[in-house]
Order: structure tokens, then sequence, then C-alpha cells
């Protein structure tokens, strides 16, 4: 996944609610993917959307 914001890839095991990378501030967990270079706050893609990227990357 790319940053939204700088362009940058975000490693693959960043992902949403990891403890490493919640901001602490969201209720319930943090739902985004943080930025490691920037910080910025990607949305995750929802369960659909996970399924359909992890599908086109298996062709590859």
């Amino acid at each position: 996944m790319n940053c939204g914001f700088c362009g940058k890839e975000i490693p693959a095991e960043i992902g949403p609610g990891e403890e490493k990378n919640s901001c602490g501030s969201c209720r319930g967990g943090c739902r985004k993917i943080h930025c490691p270079y920037c910080g910025y706050a990607n949305p995750a893609p929802g369960k659909l959307l996970r399924r359909i990227l992890e599908k086109k990357e298996q062709k590859d």
C-alpha cells in the first residue's frame, strides 16, 4: 500500500489495530494505517477490498 500523502510504500506488516502504529486516540482501537515516514493516517481498506488486493498480488 502506498501512503496517500507522501506516496512512499508502507510495509505490509503494518496494519490497522497494531499496537506499534496505534494512534491511541481512536475509541475501540485504531482503524487506520499510519505511515511510518510522515505519520499520515491512511484509511484502512475494508474486508472486501483487502481480499481483492490479496488476490491481485497472488496473480502477480
